[in-house]
C-alpha cells in the first residue's frame, strides 16, 4: 500500500488525479470516513462539471448479480441473462453521457461480479476515471481491476482525523462544549477514525457514560460500552477463525515484542492481521512491539475476554511463556522489555494512551498499598499524586489528606511540611480556591520553622504566578526566601539551609529538596518579569533526586531556552526528551515537554507539525494535573490552530475550557484565553469592542504586575486583531528591555504595529524571521501590507505581497494560513468576485466573457480592478487566493 498522505489535501489530490485523467483508490479501515470522503469528491465534481455515477458496493456475489447496479438505479431487477447484461451497459453508459464521467464506487471490494464487468464494460469504452474505496487487504484480487478495466490508479492510504476535527465532530455530535480530556480519550479509543469515534460518543451519550454538566460534556466512566460489539464487528469482516484467535492472544497480550508473538501465533496470522489493517508495529531499533489497531478493538477483546475464545487465548498463553503461573495476572498488563521509541503518530499515540492509563490504575494500587503500610509523607505525596493522575473524586483525596493528619506526630514535622504544601497547591490548581490555599499557607507559616517558612512562602508565590485572581498584588519580582540579592540575582545555596545536621543538608536531603522547590518558584518568577536567561540559569541549579515525584525543571529548562532566543534548539531539546518520556512510560513528563515543543513549531512557524504533534499529545492524554499551564498552553495552541483553520467548534470548545481553569499562567507565554476570544469575536462576526477591550484591559494588568512575558506574548498576538496603540507601545517599552533575543524582537514588532510604521515593520519582519519567529514575521508582514493597502500604495502592496508569499509557498507547513488577512474579497464587488472565481479555475478573459455573456474588454476591465485590489501579479496568485 502506498503511504497515508495528510488528510487535510487528500480531497485536493483526489480532484488533481482526476483532472489528469487519473483513477484512485482510497484504501482505510470501516470507519475511517472513507464515505464521507467519496460524498466530498462527488460535490467537488457537481461543482467542475463532471457527469458523476455513483454506486455502491453492496452486493450479494455471483448468485446475485447485477445488485449493486439495481441499488444504485440503472438496472430494475437481478438477472444473469445476457439480455440484463447488455441492457445494464446501455443504463450505465446513459448515466455517464454529458462530458468528462466520473465513477464513483463505494466499498468497492463488495460489488458483485456482473456489477463489476458492467461498469469496467463502460470506463473502457467512455475512457472513464474512477475514484474507489476499499477496505484492506489491498492490493487483492477481485473487483478493483475490472472495474480499472487495465488502467492505472493512484492509491491513497486515507489517513486519520488529526485531534481538532475530532474535537469537532464531538461538539456537533453532543451539541455543546466538549471536555478536552474526554475528547482525548474517544481518540484513544478510536485512533483517530471518524467513523468510530462517532460510534464511541453516541454510545456512550446512550449509555449515560457521557453526562452534560455546567454547559460541558464530560465522561467519569470508562467510554466503552457492549453495544460498541457491532462496531468492532464491521472491523473483523472477512476474517477466519485463526485470526479471530489471534486478535485474542494479542488482546490478553497486550502490546508485545515480536518474539513473544511469534511463539504464540503463526506468522502468517499476523501477516494477514496487518494486510487488514488490524496490527500496528511500534520500531524502535532492531526490535518491533505488535499492538492491536484501533484501540477499541483491544479494548473489546478484552472485555468480553471470559468467553470461550478467551479461555482459550490465556491457557496458550500460559502453556507457551509462563507454564504454571497466574496469566491472568501477568498478561493483564504490556509486556514490555527496555524502553521502546514510540512513533509520535497518531495511531502509536492513540496506543500508548490505553496503555498509561492501565499504567496507572496499576501505579495508583502499588501507592495505595505502600501507604497504608507505611503512612510516611513521601508515600503519602505519591498516593496522592497517583489519585490525581487517576482522576479521583475531591472526596477520596480529602480522606487521605485527613488521615494524613492523624499521622502527623509519626515523623519529623519538617516532612510533614511537603504533604501540606501538596494540599495547598492541590486546592489552588486542581480545586480553583486560591484564596483558601494562600490563607493557609500563610496560617502554616506563622507558626512553622524558617526552613518550612520558605517552602510555605513559595508555594504562595508560585500560586500567585499560576493562578487569575482578582485584586492579585504585583508580585513578579517578589523575593523568595532564602535568597538574597547577590550581584547575579541568586546564590547557590540559600544561607537558612546551611545547617549542622548533614544528614539532612546532603544531596537529595529534606532542606536540600525545600532549596530545590524555592529555587524552582525563584526561576519561575524571573521567567515572568521577562528575565528568561536568569531563570535558565536558575533551573539549571535544581538538582531533584531522580527519586523526586515532580521533575518540573525538566521542562523549565527548555521553556527559559525557548524564551531566550534559542527556539530551534529548545524545540529539539523538548522532543528528545518527550521521546524519552515515552518510551519509559512516565505520563508526568509527557503534556509538560509536549507544551515546549508545540510553542516551539508555532513559534517557527511549522503548523502541519504542530497539528500532528497536538494530535499525539492529546491522543495519548495524560495531564500532569498540578501543573495546569502545560495543559492550558497545549489548549492555547491547539484553539489558535483551529482559528487559523476556521474551525469554529473546536476553537470556541477550547478556548471554553482554557477560559474555565482560570490561570495566569505568568511564566508561560501562551496559556491565557483573552486573546482567543477576541480572534473568536471576530471570526464569528460579532462586535469584538469589549472583548477588545477587556483583554487589552487584562494585558495592562499583567504589566502593571511585573509579567512582561505573558504581557508581550499576548500583545503579539492581539496587536493585529484588535490593536491599542498605547498599550502595546507601553509593552513595547518592557519587551525591548528584557533579557535574551525573542521579547526585544517581538519588542521591536509591537512598537513598529502600534507606531503603524510600514518601514520599522518590515525590517521586524526581517529579524522574526532571522530568529525563526517565523509566525510573527508573518502576520507582521501582513500588517505592513494592510497599512499599505489602506494608504493606496498599490504597487508596494503587489511587491510585497508577491515578497511574503514567495516566503510563505518555499516554507511550507501551511503557513498560508497565517494570510488569510490578504484575500480581502470583501472589497471586490459582486461581479469581480464572480469573474475571480473563473480565472481561478483557469478560464481566459475570453472564456470568461463567453461564460457571462458580456465583452472581453468588460472582462479585462475587471481583472485589472482585481489585480489591484487584491494586489497580486498573475492569475495563480488570484487560484492561490481563492
Amino acid at each position: 500500500m502506498s503511504a497515508p498522505v495528510s488528510r487535510t489535501p487528500v480531497l485536493d489530490v483526489v480532484r488533481r488525479a482526476v483532472e489528469a485523467g487519473t483513477s484512485v483508490t482510497v484504501v482505510g479501515l470501516p470507519g475511517s470516513g472513507r464515505s464521507t470522503l467519496l460524498a466530498q469528491v462527488r460535490d467537488a465534481a457537481d461543482d467542475d462539471g463532471w457527469s458523476v455515477v455513483s454506486v455502491p458496493g453492496l452486493g450479494g456475489g455471483a448468485e446475485r448479480p447485477l445488485e449493486s447496479l439495481v441499488l444504485a438505479g440503472f438496472v430494475t431487477g437481478p438477472t444473469g441473462s445476457l439480455g440484463a447484461m447488455a441492457a445494464a451497459v446501455d443504463g450505465v453508459t446513459r448515466a455517464a453521457s454529458g462530458g468528462r464521467t466520473l465513477f464513483l464506487l463505494d466499498d468497492v471490494e463488495a460489488l458483485d461480479d456482473a456489477s463489476a464487468a458492467v461498469i469496467g464494460a463502460v470506463v473502457a469504452r467512455r475512457g472513464a476515471s474512477v475514484v474507489a474505496t476499499v477496505r484492506p487487504p489491498f492490493p487483492g484480487t477481485g473487483p478493483v481491476e475490472r472495474v480499472l478495466a487495465g488502467r492505472e490508479a493512484t492509491v491513497l492510504g486515507i489517513p486519520v482525523l488529526p485531534f481538532e476535527e475530532v474535537h469537532r465532530l464531538m461538539s456537533e455530535l453532543l451539541g455543546g462544549q466538549v471536555d478536552s480530556d474526554v475528547a482525548g480519550r474517544v481518540y484513544a479509543l478510536s485512533g483517530g477514525l471518524p467513523g468510530i469515534a462517532r460510534s464511541i460518543v453516541l454510545e456512550a451519550r446512550r449509555a449515560g457514560h457521557l453526562t452534560k454538566q455546567s454547559g460541558g460534556w464530560v465522561s467519569r466512566r470508562d467510554l466503552w460500552t457492549p453495544a460498541l460489539a457491532v462496531t468492532v464487528e464491521r472491523l473483523l469482516d472477512g476474517l477466519g477463525d485463526d485470526e479471530r484467535d489471534g486478535l485474542r492472544i494479542l488482546s490478553v497480550l497486550g502490546p508485545s515484542e515480536v518474539r513473544s508473538v511469534r511463539r504464540l501465533l503463526p506468522w502468517s496470522v499476523v501477516v494477514a492481521l496487518d494486510d487488514h489493517g488490524l496490527v500496528r508495529f511500534v520500531e524502535e531499533e532492531d526490535r518491533s512491539l505488535v499492538v492491536l489497531f484501533p484501540p477499541l478493538l483491544a479494548e473489546h477483546l478484552r472485555h468480553i475476554g471470559h468467553d470461550a475464545r478467551g479461555v482459550r487465548a490465556l491457557d496458550a498463553i500460559g502453556a507457551t511463556l509462563d507454564p504454571g503461573g497466574d496469566v491472568e495476572a501477568t498478561f493483564r498488563r504490556p509486556v514490555l522489555g527496555s524502553p521502546m521509541r514510540w512513533s509520535s503518530s497518531p495511531e502509536s499515540s492513540a496506543i500508548l494512551g490505553r496503555i498509561l492509563r492501565e499504567r496507572s490504575a496499576t501505579r495508583l494500587l502499588v501507592s495505595r498499598d505502600a501507604w497504608r503500610r507505611e503512612p510516611t509523607s513521601r508515600n503519602t505525596v505519591l498516593y496522592l499524586d497517583a489519585l490525581l493522575t487517576d482522576g479521583a473524586q475531591p472526596g477520596i483525596i480529602r480522606e487521605v489528606l485527613d488521615e494524613s493528619r492523624r499521622d502527623d506526630g509519626t515523623e519529623p514535622h519538617r516532612y510533614v511540611a511537603f504533604v501540606r504544601a501538596w494540599e495547598a497547591g492541590y486546592q489552588a490548581l486542581v480545586l480553583h480556591d486560591p484564596e483558601r490555599a494562600l490563607a493557609d499557607l500563610a496560617r502554616l507559616a506563622a507558626s512553622a520553622e524558617e526552613r518550612e517558612v520558605s517552602l510555605f512562602d513559595a508555594i504562595a508565590l508560585h500560586v500567585r504566578l499560576v493562578v487569575a485572581m482578582d485584586g492579585q498584588p504585583g508580585d513578579a519580582g517578589a523575593e523568595v526566601p532564602g535568597h538574597g540579592s547577590s550581584p547575579t540575582g541568586y546564590e547557590a545555596a540559600p544561607a537558612p539551609y546551611l545547617v549542622d545536621d548533614e544528614s539532612l543538608a546532603a544531596p537529595g536531603g529534606i532542606l536540600t529538596q525545600v532549596a530545590d522547590v524555592v529555587r524552582l518558584v525563584r526561576g519561575e518568577s524571573l521567567l515572568a518579569q521577562g528575565r528568561p536567561v536568569d531563570a535558565w540559569q536558575e533551573f539549571s541549579a535544581v538538582s531533584l533526586p531522580e527519586t523526586s515525584p515532580r521533575q518540573d525543571t525538566a521542562s523549565l529548562v527548555p521553556q527559559a531556552q525557548l524564551v531566550s532566543g534559542e527556539i530551534v534548539a529548545a524545540t529539539d531539546r523538548s522532543m528528545r526528551l518527550l521521546d524519552e518520556a515515552r518510551g519509559t512510560l512516565e505520563p508526568g513528563q509527557i503534556e509538560p515537554q509536549g507544551y515546549v515543543v508545540a510553542l516551539g513549531l508555532f513559534l517557527q512557524g511549522r503548523l502541519t507539525a504542530l497539528r500532528e504533534h497536538l494530535t499525539s499529545i492529546f491522543a495519548i492524554g495524560a495531564p500532569a494535573p498540578l501543573r495546569p499551564t502545560t495543559r492550558a498552553g497545549l489548549l492555547a495552541l491547539a484553539s489558535a490552530l483551529s482559528l487559523l483553520e476556521r474551525n469554529g467548534p473546536s476553537a470556541r470548545s477550547l478556548v471554553s475550557q482554557l477560559e474555565a481553569m482560570r490561570l495566569e499562567a505568568a511564566f508561560s507565554p501562551l496559556a491565557r484565553p483573552a486573546p482567543f476570544l477576541v480572534a473568536l469575536a471576530l471570526e464569528s462576526g460579532r462586535d469584538a469592542r469589549e472583548a477588545g477591550r477587556s483583554a487589552w484591559d487584562h494585558v495592562s494588568s499583567l504589566a502593571d504586575r511585573g509579567y512582561v512575558l505573558a504581557a508581550t506574548f499576548d500583545a503579539a498576538i492581539l496587536v493585529d486583531l484588535w490593536p491599542d496603540a498605547g498599550r502595546a507601545e507601553r509593552v513595547a517599552g518592557l519587551a525591548v528591555d528584557a533579557q535574551g533575543s525573542l521579547l526585544p524582537a517581538l519588542g521591536r514588532y509591537l512598537r513598529a504595529a502600534a507606531a503603524r510604521s510600514v518601514e520599522k515593520l518590515l525590517l521586524s519582519v526581517d529579524e522574526l524571521f532571522d530568529r525563526d519567529m517565523v509566525t510573527f514575521a508573518v502576520r507582521a508582514h501582513v500588517v505592513a501590507i494592510g497599512i499599505l493597502r489602506e494608504d493606496g500604495a498599490t504597487a508596494r502592496v503587489t511587491e510585497e505581497s508577491s515578497r511574503l508569499r514567495a516566503r510563505v509557498a518555499s516554507a511550507g507547513e501551511e503557513l498560508g494560513l497565517l494570510i488569510s488577512a490578504l484575500t480581502p474579497t470583501e472589497e471586490l464587488t459582486a461581479r469581480e468576485l464572480e469573474v475571480a472565481r473563473l480565472v481561478a479555475q483557469g478560464l481566459s478573459n475570453r472564456e470568461v466573457a463567453e461564460r457571462l455573456v458580456v465583452s472581453e474588454r468588460t472582462v479585462d476591465n475587471h481583472v485589472y480592478r482585481i489585480f489591484r485590489k487584491l494586489g497580486v501579479g498573475s492569475r495563480e496568485e488570484i487560484g492561490r487566493l481563492l
